[in-house]
């Protein structure tokens, strides 16, 4: 079996850091990603059926620009090609579920992407995903960003302790 390669917490920490300071050096505004999918959802819809999501309120801010010329959308971008990047020069990649002992692949997948809608749904409900309201608001000592890490270390620990028995 081949050795698994993590990074440092450290190292990884100090790196999102600086990232996020080049964000706001060269974009002029932090990290984020719920927006994104916003962006190439309402412009994919408005080539569908332009009539119809004209008269979304939700979607007429975030069909101003095309999705390539949105900050957001190239920075999702560049995250899955730095992924991609990453795992294939750590020759560590393949194809697997990692999964507790007791949860069948059908179900994971199902959790996985149960969770996956509702926390899209919530980070757009929030104004922000994780790395929108914690790591930029966060830095900029917003106190929304704080509450919102306080809650989500909170709720993590609460739904860890619930969910550990499907781990095991």
């Amino acid at each position: 079996m081949k050795e698994k390669f993590f990074w440092s917490p450290y190292l990884a920490g100090i790196g999102l850091g600086l990232t996020l300071l080049a964000s706001f050096m060269i974009a002029g505004q932090g990290l984020g990603a719920s927006r994104a999918f916003t962006v190439v959802a309402g412009a994919g819809m408005q080539s569908v059926l332009p009539t119809y999501t004209a008269t979304l309120s939700y979607l007429s801010k975030y069909l101003e620009l095309s999705p390539l010329r949105d900050w957001t959308v190239l920075e999702v971008g560049g995250v899955l090609i730095g992924a991609l990047a990453g795992v294939l020069l750590s020759r560590g990649f393949q194809f697997r579920f990692d999964k507790g002992a007791r949860l069948s692949i059908s179900t994971r997948v199902m959790t996985a992407f149960g969770g996956g809608v509702i926390l899209g749904f919530a980070s757009r409900l929030a104004r922000g995903c994780t790395s929108g309201v914690a790591l930029t608001g966060g830095a900029q000592l917003a106190l929304a960003g704080w509450i919102f890490v306080i809650a989500m270390f909170a709720s993590g620990f609460l739904f860890a302790a619930l969910f550990r028995r499907l781990w095991s």
